[in-house]
């Protein structure tokens, strides 16, 4: 399968060999004594295109018709297009001198995945392998430079075929063979590095320097820049090579991504930049929507650039075409800030076109469409420094705008407040007076209402004295009920709950009842529930808890219902009827009972519906209880549980009731009542109450 396939190739290749009207002809050994400082040799050489990347070295070598598909470039530095094809370059050289030559050559762009050199005999015997490319670890190159250079040492009279294998990854692949004189390298290395590092040093230097004009100005503009110039270098880093020298040495898949990565990124940057200096969302809203469009699309070329396979080889050209357009259409849109009353400054337009005409020239220079080594290699960096220089100028002269502006904006903001000083002064003398005089009206109306709220206190600690001579006393609760205790807590000094007692010949009837509101309105409300109880017992003659709560429902709505004056108050109630025996009956309107029996909590729910108006109401239910010696019931509002408090300001909640309950149910009726007071006080915290608390319970 793998003969079929290459022999496929080599009728493909023979084809196109004719198509292209390419003669092959032998290769001429070249004379090395021939080079001074440097010389290029790629018209020497011959190259052959393998897209299925079939071909090895050995079949290089040793096939006479894969020999007869080399072809040879017209140009010194051969220019083969975004590809992703296997290339072989061969030439021979010779040294008829008496004595050894050493020379560096150079070859390919920094920015290609796979360069290895092989160098055969006269005899056409492999004598030495180089292996390079962002494929390997910087580490592993055969001479640690940013760009591929190889040590040739010649020997003596000798004949020598070079065999160089070439491959990228959708990038634009150059190969040129350049040959260089050891010391002539040295010096030209020493020049190229002091450049780099005077075009590096303007990148390091506009950053530092507007950080602290964005940090100190605090204005978005200044930090875009900044990051676009940022980004911007390091692109420039990537594409000289110098970035995987020595930010990601060890990382060839980012060696072989960092361009296209970078180069998305600080277009993605510049974009950002742009927009936020030109302002046209609401001036010119269908140049901002193109304008998003070639940003989304420079998203989706980064997105493609993390991948491998077609889709990455694809995201090259197209990125560079974007690339290209899109800053000729920021150049249209400084065009539009120029013809609108908010002209940009020139050099800002300088330095965008310093930008396109080095980005055409790299393109050109790149495409062969212009034969000159030095552009190629330097026309982006030339357009990017010169930009940057441009930018930064417009970016300091925007700084010194903007601090006249401060300056002249705090000599206006002195002069009006010279002018509100003077008013104030004006002023003051009239306020003055005016407040004196007000202030003898405030604290004559503060005497009133002094005076008017003592009366209204008073009125309501009398309400409070006659409403603590309705509730039963502690020696009617004694000497009625077994062991009782109370804890009653108003949230005012009136309390819309209420305990209530009453007692016949046979039977024993205590509650307690939770009136809707608190403070005076649900104290009016407790003395309507208090007296409809006496009339049940005294009147009715009632026994059953759930008759006392159906014919206290009818008393609640008979006495707020009158004509119009309809008020739809009530409450709630947990209400028992002991037969001085061994069985206690219970109803409830929403309130339950608890009973601790042998220390177990049970729990005995009323009916879910109030005293008072109801949608649909129902006949209360009566729970007969059968009691033993020991047993404790307990009646309450809904206060307690109710109330915030703790660490996080929460409700205490029925769960941690019921355990307070159980934990100090052995206690007597004085000792329980204080401890439940100074567990809720504890709980509450700094929080305010937030409703009347009543707890009742009878040790049976």
């Amino acid at each position: 399968m793998k003969q079929f396939a290459f022999q496929l190739l080599l009728i493909c290749s023979v084809l196109a060999h004719f198509s292209n009207e390419s003669v092959a002809q032998d290769l001429r050994a070249y004379n090395l004594k021939k080079i001074g400082e440097s010389q290029h040799l790629a018209k020497e050489s011959k190259i052959l295109e393998d897209p299925s990347h079939l071909l090895d070295f050995h079949a290089i070598m040793e096939s006479d018709s894969v020999e007869s598909l080399f072809t040879s470039p017209s140009n010194d530095i051969p220019y083969l297009d975004f590809t992703a094809s296997t290339f072989w370059q061969k030439i021979s050289l010779k040294n008829p001198t008496d004595e050894e030559l050493t020379f560096y050559l150079e070859t390919a762009r920094p920015l290609t995945n796979k360069v290895n050199l092989y160098l055969f005999n006269e005899e056409g015997d492999l004598i030495k392998v180089f292996q390079a490319g962002d494929d390997l670890p910087f580490k592993e190159r055969p001479y640690q430079h940013r760009k591929f250079i190889f040590p040739l040492s010649f020997e003596a009279n000798t004949s020598t075929t070079l065999l160089l294998e070439t491959e990228s990854d959708g990038e634009i692949l150059k190969l040129p063979l350049k040959f260089w004189n050891v010391e002539a390298f040295t010096q030209f290395s020493a020049t190229e590095n002091f450049f780099l590092g005077l075009y590096y040093g303007l990148f390091i230097l506009v950053i530092v320097l507007f950080s602290f004009f964005g940090l100190a100005l605090r204005q978005g503009l200044y930090l875009f820049f900044v990051s676009y110039v940022f980004v911007l270098g390091l692109f420039q880093f990537s594409l000289d090579g110098l970035a995987y020298q020595y930010l990601w040495p060890s990382h060839p898949w980012m060696g072989n991504h960092a361009i296209l990565i970078w180069a998305a990124i600080s277009m993605l940057a510049m974009m950002f930049y742009v927009k936020h200096f030109l302002t046209f969302q609401k001036n010119h809203p269908k140049y901002i929507k193109v304008y998003n469009g070639f940003m989304v699309l420079i998203v989706l070329s980064l997105l493609a650039s993390l991948t491998n396979g077609p889709l990455y080889q694809y995201a090259f050209p197209v990125l560079n075409g974007l690339s290209f357009i899109s800053i000729l259409y920021i150049l249209y849109g400084l065009v539009l800030k120029y013809r609108s009353n908010d002209k940009p400054e020139l050099p800002i337009l300088l330095a965008f076109l310093c930008l396109v005409i080095g980005s055409i020239l790299f393109i050109l220079a790149n495409t062969n469409f212009i034969n000159n080594e030095f552009l190629a290699a330097n026309a982006l960096k030339l357009g990017s420094a010169t930009e940057v220089t441009f930018l930064s100028l417009a970016m300091a002269g925007r700084y010194r705008k903007t601090q006249q502006e401060k300056i002249s904006a705090q000599n206006e903001a002195f002069k009006r407040l010279e002018e509100v000083n003077t008013l104030k002064e004006e002023q003051n003398v009239k306020l003055e007076k005016q407040v004196a005089e007000r202030t003898e009206e405030i604290r004559e109306q503060a005497n009133t209402l002094a005076q008017q709220n003592k009366e209204i206190i008073n009125s309501i600690n009398y309400a409070q004295r006659l409403q603590d001579a309705i509730l039963p006393s502690e020696n009617a609760l004694n000497k009625a009920l077994p062991d009782p205790a109370v804890l009653n807590l108003p949230k005012d000094i009136v309390s819309g709950d209420f305990y209530w007692l009453e007692t016949t010949e046979k039977h024993v009837y205590f509650a307690v009842a939770d009136c809707t509101g608190h403070g005076v309105p649900g104290a009016l409300v407790s003395v309507v529930g208090y007296n409809a109880l006496n009339r049940c017992v005294r009147e009715l003659k009632l026994t059953n808890p759930a008759e006392i709560l159906d014919h206290l429902t009818m008393m609640v709505e008979e006495t707020f219902s009158k004509e119009q004056n309809t008020v739809s108050d009530g409450m709630d109630i947990a209400l028992c009827v002991w037969d001085k025996n061994e069985s206690l009956y219970f109803a409830g309107a929403f309130n339950p009972l608890y009973l601790i029996k042998n220390e177990e909590l049970i729990e005995i729910k009323g009916d879910k519906q109030p005293i008072g108006k109801f949608i649909k109401r129902e006949p209360f239910k009566a729970h007969e209880i059968k009691l033993n010696k020991g047993d404790a019931v307990y009646l309450f509002s809904d206060g307690y549980a109710d109330q915030f408090g703790g660490p996080k300001g929460k409700k205490l909640k029925y769960s941690r009731f019921k355990e307070y309950l159980i934990e100090l149910n052995h206690l007597n009726s004085k000792s329980l009542e204080n401890s439940l007071e100074k567990r809720i006080r504890a709980w509450q915290g700094n929080e305010e109450q937030i409703d009347d608390i009543c707890v009742m319970k009878v040790q049976f």
